[in-house]
């Protein structure tokens, strides 16, 4: 009887044992999965307090260099006082993934042997795009509103015109911009090779024109709204990621009230290159359609002269990445300007060049 009881005893022992072990077991797996729940509480915290960050991070593309702009005639001979110099720095800052972008820039510059000439120029904008899908294929609209001050003037100007009291011609002595640009841009991806942009631009211009003598008069101001359109649409075709070819149609209309109308037409057109090691090479060309027609007019904006030009244009552009965040940007184009004034052909040579240092902050 003793040993029944016994065993008895120990078979409770062991179930009793059995059980601890199974509750035991079955409270040890819920901890772990409040525990993995609550590291993936965890991660999700992080991923989204990261990406806000990200989002709410300000990033800074700037850039700092110089152009220039040198004339020369049919003989190669430079002009004097045509050569501008203008050193610039600027600006394009946004929030990671935002819509908005902010852009700054400064420019000063100098003529060749002229130190009384003095002309600054800043201005600054901001750009929304507006994504949509068309047929599940991506797109964007884009407008831009910027100021721009421009101003330009002489102290004093040397003339033998104006020692001549009976001179009744003009001779600007300065000016002063505050041009208002909206820009409205398209962008349409068709497939991987075929993509699709325009872009219209208008620049309202409130200018100001100072006259060293204005038709016998002195200290003479002439105040006027003035407009320049340009506007351009056209195709990016991409052959392959290292290869791809940009052809637009650009329009250009000058309406400068006393000073110059304007209009030209061009088939602007660049071809990339992306080398492996990502230098960017995009040589370009603004090859002109039809002659540009410029009337030419005095403070009274009576037409004085009218012309006829082929302002074509050969350049390239290049981009050379020293890391992630610096590059070098480069442009160089020449105009082998041709001119018609009353049937008579006459040539000059025009060159410009930029060499600036980018960086992201």
């Amino acid at each position: 009887m003793k040993i029944l009881s016994g065993i008895i005893i120990l078979t409770s022992v062991a179930f009793s044992s059995s059980l601890l072990a199974d509750e035991t077991s079955i409270d040890y797996d819920q901890e772990i999965i409040k525990l993995n729940k609550r590291i993936q509480q965890m991660e999700k915290e992080k991923h989204d307090h990261q990406l806000k960050q990200r989002q709410n991070t300000w990033n800074f593309e700037t850039y700092i260099g110089t152009e220039q702009e040198i004339d020369s005639n049919d003989h190669w001979k430079f002009i004097k006082g045509s050569m501008a110099t203008s050193p610039y720095l600027g600006a394009f800052i946004y929030q990671s993934d935002s819509l908005w972008l902010y852009d700054v820039q400064f420019l000063k510059t100098y003529l060749d042997n002229t130190p009384e000439y003095d002309r600054t120029r800043w201005q600054a904008g901001v750009t929304r795009t507006f994504p949509f899908t068309l047929d599940g294929k991506s797109g964007n609209t884009k407008l831009r509103l910027g100021y721009r001050n421009d101003n330009w003037h002489f102290p004093s100007i040397s003339n033998p015109a104006l020692a001549d009291p009976h001179y009744k011609g003009d001779i600007r002595k300065g000016e002063e911009r505050h041009e208002f640009w909206i820009r409205p841009q398209a962008y349409y991806k068709y497939s991987d090779t075929l993509s699709f942009n325009a872009s219209l631009s208008f620049r309202l211009i409130d200018r100001k024109l100072d006259y060293a003598r204005a038709k016998g008069d002195y200290g003479v101001y002439k105040r006027d709204w003035s407009q320049i359109n340009e506007h351009f649409a056209g195709a990016n075709i991409v052959f392959n990621p290292k290869n791809s070819l940009w052809l637009n149609y650009l329009y250009i209309d000058e309406q400068l009230v006393n000073t110059l109308y304007n209009k030209e037409h061009f088939l602007w057109a660049t071809y990339r290159y992306k080398f492996d090691n990502a230098f960017l090479f995009m040589p370009y060309t603004r090859l002109a359609l039809t002659k540009g027609q410029m009337s030419f007019r005095d403070s009274q904006n009576r037409e004085t002269v009218h012309r006829e030009k082929n302002r074509s244009r050969y350049g390239f552009q290049a981009i050379y990445p020293f890391t992630k965040q610096t590059s070098v940007f480069a442009d160089l184009y020449y105009r082998p300007e041709q001119t018609w004034a009353n049937s008579v052909k006459s040539s000059n040579n025009f060159w410009f060049w930029a060499l600036e240092l980018r960086h992201n902050f």
